[in-house]
Parts: structure tokens; sequence; C-alpha cells
């Protein structure tokens, strides 16, 4: 199995380079809230960002998750084309088994947990796809004068979430795009979850009673499923997910140090280095970080445009 720790670049979201999906639902939260276009997508992130939090808590014992949980979240996170291609020949109800099929996954997991973590997945992509358009819209903004409008976020947000909506309305076609591959996202996930609660009311019932009736316990599983222990759920989930605020903040100054440093350096061995290749240094050859959250940085830190 994967380590529970992704690699640099392989989600990001926002411009936050995700590592650990059971431990950043916080995190990745924060960025999508302080999009400048977060408002009339409020709900849909609500929306997703409870799902996932609902999926992870399958995984919870005692309140804190096992040390598998990470591993088996990261390794099917990593195959989940692969999964999704084989699900979508499969009867809906099979999908333990279709995810059981790749040897990287930790095969002592319950069916319960593993159909849950593809809920997480498919709503994680659902944030992204979501979040990635209005970061990308965001950062054409900057185009139009990087100082002027790095200055502006600090002290006129107002006129420049203005600036973003212009940038929005002049792609329409994209915001389609990605309302389209959200819902795509959601409705698979929402499919999911349903699963994962039906197998884990299977998981925890007693079929060795004489009284254990199929009609009666799909009756009150289904009941259970679209109950409201969902939030509930999704309370305790989001209870340890919680990391310090001043940790966040300081995984986010770091990362802006790294990408200062390296830029300096890449600047001192080369004065003429172009934007593009500076880039391509940082992103490609150091691997510090994804493209947009690179160039988010170097904006920031008044390295862009060159």
């Amino acid at each position: 199995m994967d380590d529970e720790n992704m690699p640099i670049g392989r989600l990001e979201i926002a411009g936050f380079d995700v590592s650990n999906l059971l431990w950043e639902l916080d995190d990745i939260e924060q960025a999508v809230r302080e999009l400048a276009l977060y408002s009339p997508f409020r709900e849909y992130f609500k929306e997703a960002l409870e799902l996932a939090n609902y999926a992870t808590s399958f995984w919870l014992e005692d309140g804190r998750y096992p040390d598998r949980a990470g591993s088996v979240v990261a390794t099917m996170f990593r195959l989940r084309d692969e999964i999704e291609e084989h699900a979508s020949y499969a009867d809906a109800a099979s999908l333990p088994s279709v995810i059981r099929r790749f040897h990287n996954i930790d095969h002592n997991a319950a069916d319960s947990q593993l159909v849950a973590t593809y809920t997480l997945v498919q709503s994680i992509q659902a944030i992204q796809v979501l979040a990635n358009w209005l970061f990308e819209t965001e950062l054409y903004v900057f185009d139009l004068d990087a100082d002027l409008i790095a200055q502006m976020q600090v002290t006129d947000p107002k006129k420049y979430c203005a600036l973003a909506e212009k940038e929005r309305l002049k792609d329409p076609g994209g915001e389609i795009d990605a309302r389209e591959s959200f819902r795509t996202f959601m409705g698979d996930a929402d499919k999911a979850i349903m699963l994962a609660s039906l197998y884990r009311q299977v998981e925890d019932t007693d079929v060795s009673n004489g009284n254990f009736k199929v009609a009666n316990f799909l009756s009150e599983a289904l009941s259970k499923a679209f109950s409201a222990k969902a939030s509930q759920r999704a309370a305790a989930a989001g209870k340890a997910n919680r990391k310090p605020e001043s940790v966040k903040q300081q995984d986010a100054a770091n990362l802006f140090e790294r990408i200062r440093s390296a830029a300096d350096r890449h600047i001192l061995a080369n004065p003429a280095i172009s934007e593009r290749e500076l880039k391509k240094a940082l992103v490609k050859k150091e691997g510090i970080a994804s493209e947009p959250t690179v160039k988010k940085y170097l904006v920031i830190g008044g390295y862009l445009p060159r």
C-alpha cells in the first residue's frame, strides 16, 4: 500500500497541496473559503465536504483513525481511475469486490470502509474540479498587473472579487464543464455512501439470530442509510480532522519560504531566467509544489511577472 502521505503535486485544490485526505479536510475547506468566488458556490462545497467528512467517519475507532486508514485512502486515491473504470462495468453492489481486485489494497479493511473511501475519493474530486476552475479563473486577474492585483487583494477585496467575477463571465463554457463534472462526481459519491451504509448495517447485524428476517433488515438498513445520523457522523469526523490553526499557517509559511529561497537561488544563477523557466525549475526539477501553487507564491513574493 501507499504511504498515507501523498507526494507533493498529486492532489492540488485551490492552490493547496493536499498530502493526507484524512487529516486535511479542514485545510481543504479553508483553501476553498479563501477563493474570491467562493460565495456563489458555498452550498456546493458544503455538500461535498459534509459527505467527505461522513465518509471518513467509517474509519473511526473510538474517535481515532487506525494506522492503516491513511494508507488505504492514499492507495485508493492513486488508483481512482482504474477503480472507476472497473466499477463502471460491474454491478453497484459488487464495488467492494472490484476494489479488492487491486493487490495494493488492504484486504483487512471492511467492505463498508472501502466503499466509504470510494465515496471520499469521489467527493474530493468533485471539490477539486470546481475549486481549481475557480482558482485558475482567479489567477487570470493577475495578468492585468500582478503587483497591483496582489495589493488590491489586501486593500480592496471587494474590487478584487469583482474583477474575478468578470473573468468568470468570460468563460461560461468552463463553468458549465466544472459544474457538470462536480455533479457527476457527487452523483457517484451519493450512491456509494448509501451502499457503504448498507454494508455497515450488514457488518453490524448478527445473522445467527433465529429471528433474523431479510425483508425487515433491508427496510431498517435503508432507513438508517438515509437518516440524519450522517450529519452526526460528519460532526464526529470533523473533530478528528481538526488541526491547530497555527499549524496550517506555519505549513503555508514554510512552503512560501521554500519557494522564495528556490526562486532566489535560480535567479542568482541566471538573472535572465524567464517566467516559464523559473516555474519549470521549481515545479519539475525541485518538485516543491504544483504549478498553480508555485505561481501563486511567486506572484505574492513579487517574483512574477518577469
